[in-house]
């Protein structure tokens, strides 16, 4: 089975220097990223659909994409934390139709959170069926779901189940 590394949002500390993910052209004058200091002049021209540019000497980049592959413990503190939310659900006054629905979602839920092997693809579509409709019909789970999905364990899961996934996330429980 072929993995295809996912895009994601990076975040990139110059500690208060220029960080250029694009087009830049200097004419005429300098390019200063921060502090202006003598010495060499390195003058630069960035064209068109540029990324990840550095500019200079003695200068260093990282950065990384994709998902993280799981570790060792990755499963067992998503089971932990979906047990807590099994328990959630079983301390709250919840129409007993909808607790079942519940319970057995939540049982689907970690059948595809818990496919950290390598080789195993979790079902972005199911995760966030399920995420959506517990999060919509489920108000008494919402604390302990936030917890379960604000997991880096379950990030890595997210990330293998793709594209999808990552951005459901973002937008039904990164702006909870």
């Amino acid at each position: 089975m072929t993995q295809q590394r996912q895009e994601h949002d990076e975040t990139v500390n110059t500690g208060g220097a220029a960080y250029v993910r694009g087009n830049v052209t200097v004419s005429g004058g300098d390019f200063v990223g921060r502090d202006k200091v003598g010495g060499d002049q390195t003058i630069a021209t960035i064209g068109a659909g540029a990324s990840n540019v550095v500019v200079g000497k003695n200068n260093r980049q990282t950065i990384t994409s994709g998902y993280a592959p799981s570790t060792a413990n990755d499963k067992q503190i998503i089971e932990a934390q979906l047990q807590r939310v099994l328990d959630a659900l079983n301390a709250a006054t919840i129409d007993l139709r909808k607790a079942g629905r519940a319970e057995g979602d939540l049982a689907t839920l970690k059948t595809e959170l818990t496919k950290t092997e390598e080789g195993q693809t979790p079902n972005a579509d199911t995760i966030t069926r399920i995420g959506d409709w517990l999060l919509d019909n489920v108000p008494e789970l919402a604390q302990a779901l936030t917890e379960l999905f604000g997991l880096p364990a379950v990030g890595r899961v997210l990330g293998k189940a793709g594209e999808a996934a990552t951005q459901w996330w973002k937008k039904r429980v990164a702006l909870r």
